[in-house]
């Protein structure tokens, strides 16, 4: 006789149990991550940052390192003004691409944080797409859910869950919209689409409008052709409708206000004059160089190095997280040599850009 694959009642409730102590371990978390900056903020406060020495000691943790800031381009200003326009017209179908390390997941992150200053009836969610071995629609509701911190069960179907989920938190905001960043986007499959449309179907019925933008790499434009070419034109209508692509850096000019954000809005401690540039570089800053000044020189090494085109440098530009590993390395050599008179050099510049990466790394084919 076949023996019986029902799960036990207890086994139902010890998956909700974990899924509890998952959420509760991912607040512990984040709460020790907190009382962490809270000290290295105080840690430097109370030093004395005019002393070498002391700034020295405290270079190894500077949050420049972490790469957790953000810089204002003309890439990521049309981003934000493209997803305000999509919310704000409670449209679905936006889809975003760009090349790997560009600044993509950067982009989600301030857009949020700019959209609840700017639209706080509006609520905003975030999901990472993960490459799951199964497709059924249970697996998919599941792992968003889990992004968004929302117990699992059983007892409840995941699909029905997940759409009570994302009205409730509309409706909480103060709108009958809610908008849903998918990240890693070109991870899904054409049957993870046609899941999510179902889910989109079915809170549209109670008056609730899912506004998605898609975001992921090159993939996710063959994730929306074989979706096309599969006869899923609802799908395509629904979630691939306006495409924008995000690029990095693609002039001198770029550079130049890019770097100039580490003269200026880039400070640590944060509302003091200690910006990025001055603390590794305080007896050059002091004299009236500035970080700025070294746009042609790290451009002409990004050029060297990547041995870029004209029509790549069009389409993609650099890559920020290169260009920002270059700019760690080299304000990190120049702090042991800081002097008033400092100023780079192509032999600097083309060491830094060299530490970053490997040069065909620095700059994609634009095809994102």
């Amino acid at each position: 006789m076949r023996a019986s694959t029902a799960k036990s009642p207890g086994s139902n409730g010890t998956r909700h149990s974990q899924e509890t102590a998952k959420n509760s371990q991912r607040c512990d978390i984040e709460e020790a991550v907190a009382e962490i900056e809270q000290l290295r903020q105080e840690r430097f406060s109370s030093a004395n940052l005019d002393a070498d020495n002391s700034r020295r000691m405290l270079a190894a943790s500077h949050p420049m390192l972490e790469q957790c800031y953000f810089i204002e381009t003309d890439g990521t200003s049309a981003f934000y003004e493209i997803v305000c326009d999509h919310a704000i017209a409670r449209k679905s179908g936006l889809y975003i691409t760009g090349e790997f390390r560009v600044g993509k997941t950067t982009s989600i992150e301030n857009t949020m944080l700019r959209l609840k200053e700017d639209m706080p009836w509006l609520a905003v969610l975030y999901h990472s797409a993960k490459r799951q071995h199964g497709q059924s629609k249970k697996a998919l509701c599941d792992d968003m859910l889990r992004s968004f911190r929302c117990p699992t069960s059983t007892y409840q179907n995941s699909a029905d869950l997940l759409a009570r989920f994302l009205m409730a938190q509309a409706v909480q905001a103060g709108s009958k919209s809610c908008l849903l960043f998918v990240d890693e986007a070109q991870m899904l499959t054409v049957m993870q689409m046609r899941y999510l449309l179902e889910i989109w179907n079915e809170m549209r019925q109670e008056g609730i409008i899912l506004v998605t933008v898609m975001v992921g790499q090159e993939g996710l434009n063959s994730l929306k052709k074989l979706t096309s070419e599969e006869d899923h034109g609802a799908v395509v209508a629904r979630f691939f409708v306006k495409k924008y692509v995000l690029g990095g850096l693609h002039t001198v000019k770029d550079l130049k206000n890019y770097l100039a954000a580490y003269d200026t809005k880039l400070t640590f401690p944060v509302g003091s004059n200690w910006s990025y540039s001055r603390f590794f570089c305080k007896k050059a800053f002091d004299a009236g160089w500035r970080l700025e000044s070294e746009a042609d020189r790290l451009w002409k090494s990004l050029i060297k190095c990547s041995r870029a085109e004209s029509n790549m440098l069009l389409y993609a530009g650099f890559r920020l997280a290169f260009v920002n590993d270059s700019i760690h390395s080299f304000l990190l050599d120049a702090m042991v040599i800081d002097k008033g008179s400092f100023k780079g050099s192509d032999g600097l510049w083309g060491e830094a850009t060299s530490a970053a990466a490997e040069g065909d790394l620095f700059i994609g084919d634009g095809n994102g």
